[in-house]
């Protein structure tokens, strides 16, 4: 089987989704405490839990989302959520100006090109 088509079966299972929200939402608090500066042992402080704790919500620790809540206040932020139905997504368009900069030696024209591309 194709990898890609197997991408697509995985995509539908919820451990899959699972995986890819606690990925997103390591990154968003990642992202948020650089910002502001703190640090996990600031955070492990302002919550009143271990550093070690803090470690393991950042590797993929399966946290609830009371405790995504306390580390939003513990960091004065909010939370925006957005949903994105998989059907409606669309494959990126390749630039033709990104296309010209690739040296196609025997490929043929630039709809040839493009059309191997998508």
């Amino acid at each position: 089987m194709i990898l890609s088509v197997l991408l697509e079966e995985f995509k539908k299972e919820p451990s899959f989704v699972l995986e890819g929200l606690l990925y997103d939402l390591a990154c968003e608090l990642k992202k948020i405490m650089e910002e502001k500066g703190v640090t996990k042992k600031e955070l492990a402080e302002r919550l009143g839990v271990s550093p070690a704790y803090i470690t393991k919500i950042f590797s993929g620790y399966n946290i609830s989302l009371k405790t995504v809540a306390r580390i939003l206040a513990a960091l004065e932020a909010d939370v925006k959520l957005t949903f994105v139905d998989r059907e409606a997504q669309t494959k990126p368009k390749i630039e033709k100006n990104l296309i010209k900069l690739i040296d196609f030696k025997g490929i043929g024209d630039e709809g040839e090109i493009f059309s191997l591309a998508s």
